[in-house]
């Protein structure tokens, strides 16, 4: 039987070997007689599973004792509003660069609660680009710059930790890597805080980790109830109530698994072949295209359309029927997306590149 690959972009693919696992633990966790779902979230057996995790991490991005990691509950999207909650203090403001969907999406939920500056970065033409920094209007008394480094939807990528303008390297960036985390090796001392929703890179749906400065922690504003408060989430190591237990179990899996796999630095090299070999072939095809400046291309998702758009349907079912699924583009995009996550294996891409060969070669 064909095996099937899910490129979808989140919940995203997970380990086959995760999932052998989790089908185990779900009956019997490690002789306990409980379900891991059943595990109290006060209990031993769950207190090691959320220390595995936060140490896996740590070592898998290379933290220093300078950070913290928080387990909070809800995607990235509950962050939206809980960052300008936290640290957008009376009278204070932030720059919000505007790349894509998602960064747009935190914008104007940060705009609920105060004078945000929006950074229209975007070139929308004949090419999709972003705009060089110098001509971004940046306020040096923002309280923080917040952008989305791999937006998943038009498949752009915009990293500014190490950037040389000197607006940004002094200031405190704020990064939502949901998409990205854990695909690429990074300097995490350039940013001020990292959070990554987990159903793409991290597991499953439900849970946001959040790498946050220590130091940032003493800025945190006032009366903010107490699920939302980064401040109390950390003096409670992440149990001010139940935490998505489930959720952070397959993180514990996820991560261990990764790092079995060589860690990040092996699967950004992976990585990067895969996406090159796709956009070769989008590249040097007569009826897919992609439309972002190479330099501004991610390399996580990868987005496309088909030409000739009454063909749009039949290479998605087509590609269904030869077992290769999640396919189809963000309802507010269209075309097509290819989602190359940590889990996805070698041989899903080396499929998919051969049916889009095949399929191209039918219709010429």
């Amino acid at each position: 039987m064909q095996e099937t690959f899910y490129f979808g972009a989140g919940p995203a693919t997970l380990p086959k070997a995760v999932l052998n696992i989790i089908k185990n633990d779900l009956v019997d966790y490690c002789g306990s007689g409980l379900s891991v779902l059943e595990l109290s979230h006060r209990s031993d057996e769950f207190i090691g599973i959320v220390d595995q995790a936060e140490n896996l991490l740590y070592e898998l991005m290379g933290l220093s004792d300078d950070y913290a990691v928080l387990f909070l509950h809800g995607g990235a999207t509950t962050q939206y509003s809980m960052l300008p909650l936290n640290f957008l203090h009376q009278g204070k403001t932030a720059d919000y660069i505007c790349t894509g969907y998602w960064s747009n999406k935190a914008c104007q939920e940060a705009k609920i609660f105060a004078d945000i500056n929006t950074i229209e970065a975007l070139i929308e033409s004949e090419v999709v680009a972003i705009k060089p920094i110098d001509q971004w209007e940046l306020q040096r008394q923002a309280s923080y710059i917040h952008y989305c480094d791999n937006e998943t939807i038009s498949g752009v990528f915009n990293d500014l930790a190490g950037n040389e303008s000197s607006t940004i390297r002094e200031a405190t960036l704020f990064c939502d890597m949901t998409s990205s985390i854990l695909t690429r090796p990074i300097q995490v001392k350039d940013y001020g805080l990292i959070y990554a929703s987990a159903q793409k890179n991290l597991g499953v749906a439900g849970l946001c980790v959040m790498v946050i400065k220590k130091e940032l922690l003493n800025n945190v504003c006032k009366n903010i109830p107490i699920v939302f408060d980064y401040k109390k989430c950390f003096e409670s190591s992440s149990l001010v109530n139940t935490p998505p237990t489930f959720a952070i179990y397959v993180l514990s899996l996820i991560l261990k698994w990764l790092k079995d796999e060589g860690g990040v630095v092996e699967s950004y090299k992976r990585r990067q072949q895969q996406a090159k070999s796709l956009y070769d072939v989008i590249d040097n095809s007569g009826i897919y295209e992609n439309k972002v400046a190479v330099q501004a291309r991610s390399k996580v998702n990868i987005s496309f359309e088909i030409k000739d758009r009454a063909l749009q349907a039949k290479f998605l079912q087509h590609a269904e029927n030869h077992k290769l699924l999640g396919l189809r583009g963000h309802s507010s995009a269209g075309g097509v997306r290819v989602s190359l996550y940590n889990a996805m294996p070698k041989q899903g891409v080396i499929n998919l590149l051969e049916f889009m060969r095949d399929f191209e070669s039918s219709r010429m």
